[in-house]
């Protein structure tokens, strides 16, 4: 049976975790544009935890920065992904940085990460990860770089 990607965006539950105020304004307008209707955007790992953890908000997808200030996003995925909460352990997660480190994949893979996202990101890049993570997608460690980026969407 054929996954309509359309309803699936539209009916996706996403957390941006991310520190760049612009970068979560522009991410925002991506959302927005490839239809996903519900989506909460944070600043640190911390306030995504408490999103995710402490409030239990039902998730379909979380793109996480790895570069955050305080607790990083590869220590917020780690501890997701140890802690004894069904939906926190199998949530499909979309990294997001600006380094192109193999090492930090590799030290990411046991955590059954989706995609690995280089910044800058286009729309179409970010879509394509998204609907991988709702499919169930896990990558190998090698990092995606958005094949197209418009200029005006470039961050």
């Amino acid at each position: 049976m054929m996954l309509n990607m359309s309803k699936a965006l539209k009916d996706c539950r996403l957390l941006l975790i991310e520190d760049e105020r612009i970068i979560r304004e522009i991410m925002s307008r991506f959302f927005t544009a490839i239809g996903i209707r519900e989506f909460d955007d944070f600043s640190t790992a911390e306030s995504g935890w408490e999103a995710v953890v402490t409030k239990g908000k039902p998730y379909d997808v979380l793109i996480v920065d790895l570069n955050l200030p305080g607790v990083s996003g590869g220590t917020f995925i780690k501890k997701l992904r140890e802690i004894n909460h069904p939906k926190a352990r199998s949530v499909p997660i979309i990294v997001m940085t600006g380094e192109n480190s193999p090492s930090t994949y590799k030290s990411l893979e046991p955590f059954n990460i989706s995609s690995y996202l280089i910044k800058p990101v286009s729309q179409d890049g970010i879509k394509a990860a998204i609907e991988k993570a709702l499919s169930g997608h896990v990558a190998r460690t090698t990092p995606v770089r958005s094949s197209i980026i418009h200029e005006k969407s470039r961050f």
